[in-house]
Parts: C-alpha cells; structure tokens; sequence
C-alpha cells in the first residue's frame, strides 16, 4: 500500500521509482498482489494520463508485466491495451524535440526519447498477442477498432501484425471471426475497415513494413468482406507484397510512389468489380467519405484517399449518389495542396470514365463559380478578401480535374466533349494563373488532353485535335513567364522554372503526336521556344536531365510526325539538326553531351521511319501505334519511284554532317566521343540504305562501304565495352571509316565546310578535324579536281583566320600543304595568294592580333622540303604574270602618261609579301631553294624593281616600299651583302636614269660575286625583254646591257643576246632601245668585230630616233664603235649616212647631243681615206662652216670636239695652212677675239686655197644666221662677212653682198642679244672697209649699164 500511495501524490521521480519497483516485485510476489490487484489495477489507471516520458515508459513496462500475469481483464484491460496502442502511434523525434522541461530526475536517470518509448510499446503489445494465450479475449477484435483512430494511425502496423497473429493462431477463425465481430457494436463494420487500410497502403516505405501488414491483414481479414474477393485477393496480394518486399530495390525507381498507387487503386477497382453486392459498394463508399475526417490536408493519403473514392464512383449507377459524393470530394479537398489537388484531379478522371457528363457539368459549375469570384474582385479592387492563390489553385484544380476527366473518359465519347471543351476556348480562361505549381497543372490537363486523343486512336476513335496549335500556344505561353511577377507578388525558384519547363516540353511532346500534322510555322515556333534549354546550367542534375529528355522526346516527334516523304522528312532532319549544331559544337561540355544525344536519338528515329513505319509515341520495333508509309493515303504518290517516297542519299548533305560531327569524335569527354560514333553509324547506316542515283557508280564499291561501316561498328562496340581504350586510336579508326564511307560529292562537301570544324572551340578536336582532312586529301586527292581543291584551300584559310591559337594555326597550315603537296599545288598557291591581296587591301596586316595568318602560310611553304621550290617557283611566275599596266608602251608614245598605268596592287603585294617571309623565314630548306632558283629570282626582282619605279611615277610608293625590303632579304638570304648596300643607297631613287643605273650596279655586283650564275640570268633577261610590260623591258635592257660585258665564254648565247638586243631596238620604249644599244656596244672586245656591223647597221636606224636619249646614246654609242673598235670593212659602207644623220644632230639643242655628233664626224674622218673619198670630202665640206661656227660654242664640250674634228678632217682638205692655223693659239682659245682672229686666219685659208668652196659655205652660214643660239648667230656673221671681205670672186659678191649687208642691217636693228648686236657692227665695218666693196660697186654699175642698153644712152647725146 506503500508504494501505491505513493504513486498518487504524482511526484515524478517518486512515481518512476515506485513503477520500477512494482515491475520487478509484481513476478515474484504475484501471490501477495492477487488480493491488491484492483487496487494496483486503479493506480495505473490514475497515472494512464502522465506526461513525464521516463514515467511512461515505467508505466509501459508494468502494463506488459501485469497482462503476463492476468490482471489484465474487461474494460480496464481494453483501456490498458489501447495505452500501449497510443504509445506505438509515437512520432519520430530526436534530441532536439525532446519534452521542453529537462528536470532534475531526467540528469538523473537519463533522458527518454519517443522512439525509445515507442518501441517498448509495440514489443510489449507484439509479445502480449504471441506469448499469453489469455489476451486474446482481450485484444480480439478490440485491435480491430484500433485501425480506425486518426491518432493511431502511427501504430497500424503494429496493430495490424497483432491481427494477423491473432487470427493466424486462432482455430477455425474463418467461421467465428464474423461473429465476434458482430457481437459488438462499437467494432468497426468491414466496409470501414477494408477503406481504412487500402487507404494506409499509400506509403510502401513506411516503417515496419506497413504496406505488408496491411495486405497480410486483409487476407486473414477475408470473411469480413464478400466471398468473390477473396479468390481475388489470394492471386492479387502476393503480387503487391512482393512488388513492397525490397524496399532498397524499390527506392532506385524514382516514379515508384505513383507506380504503387495505381496498383492500389487497380487492386480496389478489380476488387470491386468482382463484387456484385451492390448495397455493399454504396456502404464502402460511404465509409471512404467518412474517412475524410481522418487525414490532413497535408497527408498523402488524402489524395489516395480521393483516387479511391473516385474508382468506387466509377462503379456505381446511382447518378444522384456520385453527384454528392463529388460535391462532398470537393468540399474536403484541400486544393491548395498540390499533391491532394492531384489526387483530386485523378479521381474525377476515374468518375468521368462512368459519368463523364456530370463530371462536366461539375466542372462548369466551378468554372463559372470562379468567374464570378473574378468578378467581385474586380467590383472589390480595393479590398483585400480574395487573394490571387486561391483563385491559382482552383484554376490549377479545374484544369486537372478537366484533363483527367479525358483521359479516363470513354473513347467513343471523347470526341465531342473535347471538341467542345477547346471549341468553346474554356482552356483559355486557364491561363492566367501565376503560381508555378498551377501553371504545372494548367500544362498537364492539356498534355491530358493529348493524351486523351492519343488514346481514342488506339482504340480505333482517331480524330483531330481541334486548336492544337493554339494549344501548343497555351504551353509556350505557360512555360516561358518569368520566374518573377512584381505585380501578383509571386516569387518561386529556378527550380520550379525547371520542373514547369519540364513538364511542358513533355505536353508539347504529347501535341506534336496527335493529328493534324505540324505546319512549319509552327514547328519553327515551338523549336525556337524550346531548343534554348540546351544551355541550361547542368544543375540541380535531378530537374535539368529530366527535362533534357523531354526536350529530345519533342524534338524526335517533331521529326516524325512532320513529312509526307522521304525529301520532307530529309529536309525536317536537317533542318532541326542545324538547329542543333550550336550545341553540338559549344564550348560547354553538357551542352555538347546533349546535343549530340538529340542527334543520335534523332537519326534513331528518322532510320525507323526510313526502315518501317513510326510511332507517335516513340515506341522502339513493332507496336500497336506505329503508321506505316501508305503511299495510296497520300494520292498520287503511289505511282511516283520510291526515291520520291525515300529519302535520297544527297537529300542527309552527309559532307555537312561529317563536318559537324566529326570533332565531337576527338571530344575530350568520352560520352561525347563514343555518341559522336554512334552518330556516324546511324548517317552511314542510313544512306546506305537508301537509293542512289541510277548514274552512280558506287554499287561497285558497295562491299568496301559495308566493310568500313562493320569496322566502324566495332569501334562503338569497343566504346561501350571498354572505356580506357586509347581515343586517338578510336578516333583515327573511325576517320578511316568515314574516308571510305563518304562519296566523291560528300567528300568535297566535307572538306569545303571544314573551316567551321578546324575552329572548335575544344583545341583537341580542332586537331583532330586537321588530321582528318590530311588524311582524307592523302587517300582521296585522285578524286579532287582543280575546283575542289581551290575550294579546300580558301576553307582552310579560312580557318587559319579564324583559329587563335598558334599551334592550331601551324597545324591548318600544314593540312594546306599537304592539299598542295598531294594534289594541285598550283591551285592552292593561287588562292593564297588571292587571300593575302585580299587582306593587304582591307586590313591593316601589321594590327592583325595574332598575327597575320598569310604570312605565317608563306612561313610554312618556305620551310616545306617539297613546297618550298615549287612555290618560289609559283611566286615568281605569278611575278610575271601580273596584269597589263593602263598606259601600257602599245598605246605608243603619245600617251599623256607614258607610265604603264595602275596594276593591281593587291595581287603584286602579295606576292612580293610571299617573298619577304620566303627570303626570312625559311630557314635551310628555303635558302637552298633559293639558291637553286637563284637566276629567275633575282631576274624578276629586277623586273618587279622596274616595274614599281613605272608605279612611282603615278604616285603609287607602296609597291617599291615593300619590294625593297624583299629586294634586301634576298641580299640577306643569299649572302650578298654587296647588293644590299646597292639597294640601301640608290633603292628609293626614281628619277629615269637613276633606277636604271642601280640596275646595272646590281648586275655589275652580280657578275662580280657570282660570275657562274651570270649565263642563266642572261637567258632570262633575254626571254624577259619581250614582256608586255614597259617598265619590266626597261629593266631587264637595263641588266642585260651590264651583264653583256661578262659574256665572254657565252658561246652560242651571246649570238642570241646580240640578236635579242638588235631586235628590241625596234621597242616602244626609248629607254628599252637606247639601253640595247648600249647592251651592244659592251660586248667584249674579243667578240665585238664580229658583230659590228650588226651594231652600226643598229646605229645608223637609231641616230633618226625620234627620242633624243635614243639619238644622243646612238651617236655615243657609234664615237665607242669608231674609237675602240675600229673596223673598215664594217664602216666604209656606212660612211656616208652616218656621216649625213651626223651632221644632222650637230645642230641640236643637246649640248652633249652637238659635242658628240662632231666628236664622231671626226673619227668618222679616219675611214674618209677610202673609196668613198670624194663622196665623204663632200660632207666634210658641207661640215665645215658648223665646225668653225661651234668653235666658239656656249658649251667647252662642244668647242673641244670641233677643235679635234677640224684637225682630224685637215689631212683629208689637203691644205698645208690649214694644219698651221689649227696649232696657233687663238684655234685654242676661248676668247671672243680670239677666235676672230681665228676666223679671219681660217677665212683667208679658205678663200686663197679654195675659193671654189665658198660658194658652199657661204649658204651654210648665213643659214646660220637664225641659229638659237645668239653666240652662234654671232659667229656666223662674223665668219660670212670675213669671207666676203676677203673674197675676190665677184660671183661670190655680187650674190651674197647685198643679202648679207641687208641682214646684217636688219640684225643690228632688231636683235635683243648684245652679242649680236655687236658683232653685226664688226662686221658692217668690216664690208664697208673691205677693198672688195668697190669691185661690187663697179661690178654692179656695168651691171646696171648692160641692162639698160645702147637705148638708154642717145638722150645724153
């Protein structure tokens, strides 16, 4: 009595001490406690509602003793057990949820946790049922009406195995268990439990095997329920046992909730449909209306519990009956909650499938319902009673509820009611929810929608979606708001951005299946929309993948649903796949992963289509939904070949696709290098199945294909199998397949897109790609014409522009060279060259950042061991080959601008450019190719030197600004340093004579330093003399003329220098006909008498030139002739027309022009001693009154050379006074005076020896007289009156007296020139004083008398 009244005053450490004490003394005193056992049964009634957990768990384990000892009995022992019940019901807690009050007694003792307390309970309870044989008048069936407790719920389980203990050892149960049952009316009826515990079934995870225990209850529970279901249940509950037994198995499969809830409904739905007692369908319908009550909002059994009552509905006939359980449904719907909205949702579908128009008409009702809460919003704008969620989750909930409503609806009636649906635009009112979780149930009532229709078709009802673009339009609509709305306040993660976007792009899916076909436009749309979720980040993975999927899903129905044939389905592939290949090539590795699976998974579906028919569902082989191609369906297709209704070959454009994909092959994630073969298999899988052009020669090759597709399958075997293979193993492999797969046209198409692969962004692929095109120009280069490989060229150049890294710009460089070195070299240096103009006239190449790819591609040539000539050799040619100059010699030398116009500066820099970088950067290799080609280098540099001068002349420097710098890497690269210095001082010198000087000084340089190399330069230059443009002529006369010194062991070819030389005399340039000239005339001396009269007959045309350098070089040239060569047979028959064009420059304006003409004239007297004596003499005194006039010349020159002429001529006058007056000092004097006194000794000489001859000289002279030269007018009137002074030959006086004193009159008067003037007055003094002048008078007196007659005289008489 202690002890028990002891546990009343509700001390807790006390009353926990006293428990423990009573637990163990209770055994071992059980006969001295059987008399206090109502007393020990009242005090533990009076502690059943202590809060203290150590006090609980004290009480709990007395409760388990007292039932091992029968104190257990009637009422109170129900109460006990229930104790126990509740306690098993427990939550799980941890340490942080503990009771709030940490006493004292808890330090003491140690602190109790529920779960500790929970599961003393249940081992308790679980060990009463096995282990006392004497509770089970206690526990059956009182368990039973612990299933039903809200409370309980928690201790299902437990409960639930109790029972089947219970009846498991219960003999003959089956013929009692109802019985007892019924016996007490406070046990529940078999309809209220069999709803509570297909309800508990919900969670298959859940702790002590609920879900097991549940279903092994309801088999022992059997005769509670009609005797059909139990046949049922005996082949059904195994099943679901076995699907719950391994709960690790089960946690792998993600959708394994909702898996589990449709087997439980199915399990409801068959049960009740072997059912026929119809009163006890509409009782358990009730009793899951009751039930409502015992689950929150938040629970997931609510919505089970919706889906239940719904399937139970779907059996029932009672029209009034399901209308009120729907309205009572709803009513205890919590829509707010998604998950409860859903199951919901489900529930009216499963109601639809019976009565669909009541569910519609629900529907409406709530509908209108929210309409008219908008309504009142908008009169109650200010008022803050409706808020913007509530009208979100009935939207959300109406649109499930209508989508699942056509998804469970019959087939035969669908039609109507979904047309109506869309056709009256009810889905619309739909669309302005804000919240993601509503916007995610407005998605999925559509993608219900198109379900719906989906499934009408398999069931034979197939019929258009009416609106299914606007429909489409709705999802978009949805799917792309912002995560944001600042107006309604919403704000929800990117995460549930995510799973919207998900789910819509499944909806899409679903639309894109259904009929009518997708017009363009549209899937235009709905891939603009939606190909932007390839970027997305990779995270959260779990959200992100998922919606990866859906969105290739979409874009495989998008393929297979669009297309009558063969061509349009071709033509969506590749449509949609360039759409994808700025994935497939991005710099971010997820999005390269995925866009290559969209591929694959794309040409998966596209070969089915090809190979059979499709599914709209995408189902893989032979299934119920796949259409095949029926070519009567689409008219007159039927009688069109089957190219028209297969896609051809050319139709994939597999060169493009090679190139796309190709780099993923060398990608540096493995996934994407083995999808990237796999996509290789499926292209060449696929065309090799399809039809060729009949002109096709590939049947022949057929074999080999089939041979490198098997090869390339084994490398994806291999991928799959074993991931730590070598990748540039597999990805040469599969290049190798890939060479032979692709045709003649494909192969072309590869290399000309190649430009966009070699620019990758991942560096290894990039190589890759390279080595790939090396390698397919190598095996393939036969089948590559001029075109094709001109197009080659400008791709990879292209790429080198492109690419920014060096290593990779080296690599494009070397695939050129290998383009060029296999195949047309020529070609390929053409369009370098054309891209370097190019560049040169747009860029500024010396910003370029990176530098300038051409540069670094003439870097590679220089260096190439085979190239490196070939493309000295391409420059150099490409050199002489440049366009005609504007202004060009032909146009002749009336051109306003003899210069030969404007070239065009591109192509001739750039080849000059090519040059520089040859000569520098070559290094060994381009250095000996330059010595090798040494002569035609060196000869076009000249010619270009030439040429650019010509440019500077219209105001074009450039050129020569970037030949010079050539010009001395030569110098450089050959070693010359001599010519460098050349170049150096005189480079940049225009004037005429001057450009063409430094010419010979190089060729002097040339012949001085490399005397062998001199032949081969010859026979260049003199092949090069006959080019088209003037400057380059120029140029190359101006060299040759140097290099003709050093011709000495020539042979044979200075014969045809000569002849080369005698025929450019006739050039349009005077430069280039003066410069032969002088070419000739510096043949070397041991072979010049051979050639002599080439040359004077050369000299005698030139000396007419209308070009006075051409005659000054002529007349120089022909002083050289006579002087140093000196050869009689060669002159003699050209003595008298040399000596009369002689003459005829000896009155030029030309000072030097004059010196030379008479220094010639007087070495032409050497050869006057011959047969031509007389003839010659003649000339000679026609000469002389010009030699005695330019005595006394302005210019020195020319007084020196008539001094030397007038005494090379006297031997030939045979005058001994003359040689005597020639040696006085006035014939050497430059003063005026003396060179009167001169004139008057040289008049006297002339006079006395040969008066004859002044008849000649006197016409000469006067002639003289308008000379332009004021000096010589002077001299001329001073030299004609001494002659007339001094002559005694009345002829000469009567003839020229009068005409010389008018003129002399006439000069004094007018001329401007003192000199003139002065010696005009000389000489009229010296005629008046002149004893002559009376012999005139007298002579002109008898004149005058014998004219007149004897007539005259008789006046006089």
């Amino acid at each position: 009595m202690f002890l028990l009244n002891k546990c009343r005053l509700k001390d807790e450490p006390l009353t926990f001490g006293v428990l423990s004490v009573l637990k163990h003394l209770l055994p071992r005193l059980s006969e001295a406690w059987h008399s206090k056992r109502p007393l020990l049964v009242d005090v533990v009634k009076f502690l059943l509602d202590e809060k203290n957990l150590g006090v609980r768990k004290a009480l709990s384990e007395l409760i388990v003793v007292m039932a091992s000892h029968c104190y257990l009995v009637g009422p109170s022992g129900e109460e006990f057990i229930e104790y126990l019940v509740r306690h098993c019901a427990l939550p799980d807690q941890d340490r942080n949820q503990l009771e709030s009050s940490r006493s004292s007694f808890q330090v003491k003792i140690g602190a109790v946790f529920l779960t500790e307390l929970r599961a003393i309970c249940e081992k308790g309870l679980l060990l009463l049922t096995i282990t006392i044989p004497e509770m089970e008048h206690i526990l059956w069936p009182f368990l039973l009406k612990m299933i039903i407790p809200r409370d309980y719920t928690g201790a299902a389980a437990t409960v639930c195995r109790c029972i089947s203990e219970l009846c498991r050892h219960k003999p003959s149960y089956s013929d009692t268990i109802l019985s007892e049952c019924k016996a007490r009316s406070d046990i529940p009826s078999p309809e209220e439990l069999f709803a509570r515990l297909v309800v508990l079934l919900h969670d298959p995870l859940a702790r002590e095997q609920l879900a097991t225990q549940i279903l092994t209850v309801l088999c022992h529970l059997a005769p509670l329920f009609p005797k059909d279901i139990i046949l049922f249940w005996q082949d059904e509950i195994p099943k679901m046992k076995a699907y719950v037994s391994d709960t690790e198995d089960l946690k792998q499969d993600h959708s394994y909730q909702e898996t589990w809830d449709d087997m439980i409904i199915n399990f409801l739905a068959e049960s009740l449909d072997v059912t026929q007692d119809t009163d006890w369908v509409i009782s358990l319908g009730n009793a899951f209306s009751k039930q409502y009550e015992l689950y929150t909002s938040e629970d997931e059994h609510s919505a089970l519990l919706h889906r239940c009552l719904g399937v139970l509905l779907q059996k029932v006939n009672d029209r009034t009956y399901v209308h009120h359980q729907i309205d009572w449904m709803y009513k205890h719907a919590n829509i707010a909650i998604p998950t409860n909205r859903l199951g919901l949702a489900k529930a009216i579908g499963l109601v639809a499938a019976s009565h669909l128009d009541t569910v519609l008409d629900k529907l409406k009702y709530i509908l209108d319902d929210v309409g008219q809460s908008i309504f009142q919003r908008f009169l109650s704008f200010f008022s803050e009673s409706f808020r913007t969620e509530e009208s979100d989750d009935i939207h959300a909930a109406l649109a499930l509820m209508y989508g699942y409503a056509a998804k469970y609806a019959p087939s035969t009636v669908i039609e109507a009611r979904i047309d109506a649906l869309v056709g009256t635009n009810m889905l619309s009112r739909l669309l302005h929810v804000r919240h993601p979780t509503a916007k995610q149930a407005v998605i999925t009532a559509i993608d219900l929608l198109g379900r719906a229709v989906i499934n009408a078709a398999e069931n034979g009802a197939s019929f258009p979606l009416k609106r299914r673009d606007q429909m489409l339009d709705y999802i978009l609509t949805l799917m792309g708001r912002e995560a944001r709305d600042d107006n309604e306040g919403f704000f929800y993660s990117s995460l549930e951005l995510l799973r919207t976007q998900a789910l819509a792009l499944s909806a899409c899916t679903t639309l894109v299946s259904v009929e009518p076909k997708l017009t363009v436009e549209t899937r235009n749309h709905v891939m603009k929309a939606t190909l932007g979720f390839f970027a997305l980040p990779n995270d959260p993975v779990d959200v992100v993948n998922p919606l990866i999927d859906n969105l290739i899903t979409l874009l495989c129905a998008i393929l297979l649903t669009s297309g009558e044939d063969g061509r349009s389905r071709a033509e969506q592939l590749l449509h949609m796949l360039r759409q994808i290949d700025q994935y497939v090539a991005s710099p971010v590795e997820y999005q390269r992963r995925r866009g290559c699976r969209a591929v694959f998974e794309m040409l998966l579906k596209f070969r089915m289509v090809c190979i059979g028919g499709y599914c709209t569902l995408g189902c893989h082989g032979s299934c119920t939904h796949s259409k095949q191609v029926d070519r009567a369906v689409h008219g007159n297709i039927s009688n069109l070949p089957s190219a028209f209704v297969l896609p051809s070959r050319e139709a994939l454009c597999l060169g493009d696709r090679v190139v796309m994909y190709l780099p993923r092959c060398a990608d540096t994630n493995s996934e994407v290098r083995k999808v990237s073969a796999e996509i290789f298999d499926q292209l060449f899988s696929i065309s090799l199945s399809l039809p060729r052009p009949a002109a096709s020669n590939f049947g022949a090759d057929i074999e080999v294909s089939y041979g490198a597709l098997s090869s390339l399958e084994d490398v994806i075997a291999i991928l799959r199998s074993d991931a730590s293979i070598d990748p540039s193993e597999v990805f040469n492999r599969i290049v190798s397949s890939v060479c032979i797969l692709l045709t003649k046209d494909e192969l072309f198409a590869t290399l000309n897109g190649c430009a966009v692969a070699i620019c990758d962004k991942i560096k290894q692929s990039a190589e890759g790609v390279i080595q790939a095109v090396i390698e397919f120009v190598i095996k393939r280069r036969n089948e590559l014409n001029e075109s094709d490989v001109s197009r080659t060229t400008q791709s990879l150049l292209s790429a080198t522009v492109h690419v920014t890294d060096k290593h990779l710009r080296l690599e494009t460089l070397g695939a050129i060279s290998t383009l060029a070195e296999n195949t047309s070299s020529k070609v390929v240096f053409n369009e370098v060259l054309a891209s370097a103009g190019r560049d040169i006239v747009t860029k500024d190449i010396s910003r370029i950042r990176g530098g300038w790819s051409m540069q670094d591609a003439f870097y590679a040539f220089s260096q190439h061991t085979v190239l490196s000539s070939l493309f000295l050799e391409h420059v150099i040619f490409s050199l002489s080959q440049t366009p005609i100059l504007k202004g060009d010699s032909r146009k002749g030398e009336n051109s306003s601008h003899p210069v030969d116009g404007q070239i065009e500066e591109d192509i001739l820099q750039a080849a000059i450019f090519a040059l520089t970088a040859f000569f520098r950067g070559g290094g060994k290799v381009g250095k000996k190719a330059v010595e090798q080609k040494y002569a035609s280098v060196l000869v076009e540099l000249i010619l270009q030197l030439g040429s650019c001068h010509g440019l500077v002349q219209t105001g074009q420097h450039g050129p020569l600004r970037a030949l010079l710098p050539a010009f001395q890497a030569f110098c450089e690269c050959v070693g010359d340093l001599e010519m460098g210095k050349i170049l150096a001082r005189d480079g940049e010198q225009n004037e005429n004579e001057r450009w063409i000087n430094l010419i010979g000084d190089i060729a002097s340089c040339i012949s001085i330093k490399r005397p062998k190399e001199v032949e081969s330069i010859c026979i260049i230059l003199s092949k090069s003399l006959s080019r088209r443009q003037r400057y380059q002529r120029e140029a190359a006369a101006a060299a040759l003329s140097e290099f003709v010194r050093y011709s000495c062991g020539f042979g044979s070819l200075l014969e045809e220098m000569v002849e080369v030389l005698c025929r450019r005399v006739s050039d349009e340039s005077p430069n280039v006909r003066r410069l032969c000239l002088r070419g000739l005339v510096q043949i070397p001396s041991i072979h010049i008498l051979q050639y002599t009269t080439q040359v004077l007959g050369v000299i005698v045309a030139l000396l007419d030139d209308l070009d006075e350098s051409v005659q000054l070089t002529a007349v120089s040239c022909l002083l050289t002739m006579l002087e140093s060569f000196p050869n009689d047979a060669a002159v003699e028959p050209n003595l008298l027309n040399l000596s009369v064009r002689l003459r005829n420059l000896q009155i030029s304006m030309n000072s030097k022009m004059r010196a030379n003409a008479f220094a010639a004239f007087g070495a032409l007297s050497t050869y006057g001693f011959g047969a031509q004596r007389e003839a010659f003499l003649e000339q000679v005194h026609a000469a002389i009154p010009r030699l005695v006039l330019h005595l006394h010349d302005d210019n020195i020159s020319v007084r020196q050379a008539c001094r030397n002429t007038l005494k090379r001529i006297c031997p030939l006058m045979e005058m001994e006074g003359f040689l005597a007056v020639f040696n006085t000092h006035c014939f050497n004097s430059d003063h005026r005076s003396d060179y009167e006194n001169f004139v008057r000794d040289v008049t006297k000489q002339l006079t006395q020896h040969l008066p004859s001859r002044v008849d000649t000289y006197m016409p000469a002279t006067i002639q003289a007289f308008d000379a332009p030269w004021p000096v010589i007018q002077a001299n001329a009137i001073y030299f004609s009156s001494s002659m007339l002074s001094l002559s005694d030959d009345q002829h000469i006086l009567s003839r020229y007296y009068a005409q010389v004193f008018g003129m002399l009159i006439g000069k004094l008067s007018r001329s401007a020139d003192a000199i003139v003037r002065a010696t005009c007055s000389l000489a009229l003094g010296l005629l008046l004083k002149s004893s002559n002048l009376l012999s005139w008078r007298v002579e002109r007196l008898d004149r005058d008398s014998s004219r007149r007659g004897p007539d005259s005289e008789s006046p006089k008489k």
